[in-house]
């Protein structure tokens, strides 16, 4: 019985020999169509600081979920303006709602110039979709609410840009938080 070559120059040379006949045979492979890549939702990728500590996901379709709350406390409660605003922020952020971090951004919109900063269009400031434009911005990592209340612009990890440790990159604070507020926590 011969004995197989064990000489590693050989062999990578043998087998490139092998996938190039074996490619003239077949052919060329057909081109593969990219995927959209899906962004991943604000909880998986795991926000840091302690506006990120408490989620709330509510448990079934929106007309389920206003059935109930409507139900047990009235369509004019301030419980079903409350779970009004938890179904429009599912839709931007998805099922998991960062609830500290919202009404923080809330705050944020009501009583600082943040959307006229990022809106320099004075027909665009006080409507809705400027104000879902920002949500959505943050549901997808692209801003975060600090420790201390502040807005910042963010890098997530896993993207080209982010920290070499495979961390968030914390790029520009947009908007600090109103001092009123701040010292009324401390």
């Amino acid at each position: 019985m011969a004995r197989k070559q064990s000489d590693p120059v050989t062999r990578r040379a043998r087998e490139a020999a092998r996938r190039t006949a074996a490619a003239q045979r077949i052919g060329p492979r057909p081109p593969r169509t990219p995927r959209p890549r899906r962004p991943k939702p604000l909880f998986d990728l795991n926000p840091p600081g302690v506006f990120y500590t408490d989620w709330d996901s509510p448990v079934g379709t929106d007309t389920e979920v206003m059935a109930k709350v409507t139900d047990h406390f009235g369509a004019d409660s301030d419980e079903a303006t409350t779970m009004r605003y938890l179904l429009r922020f599912r839709e931007i952020y998805g099922p998991d709602i960062p609830l500290g971090a919202v009404g923080q951004l809330e705050l944020l919109l009501d009583e600082t110039d943040l959307l006229a900063q990022l809106s320099p269009r004075t027909d665009v400031v006080d409507s809705a979709a400027a104000r879902d434009s920002v949500h959505s911005l943050h549901a997808h990592g692209m801003l975060l609410v600090a420790d201390d209340g502040s807005l910042w612009t963010t890098v997530p990890p896993g993207t080209p840009h982010s920290a070499p440790d495979g961390a968030w990159s914390f790029v520009e604070r947009k908007i600090q938080a109103p001092a009123e507020r701040v010292d009324a926590d401390t």
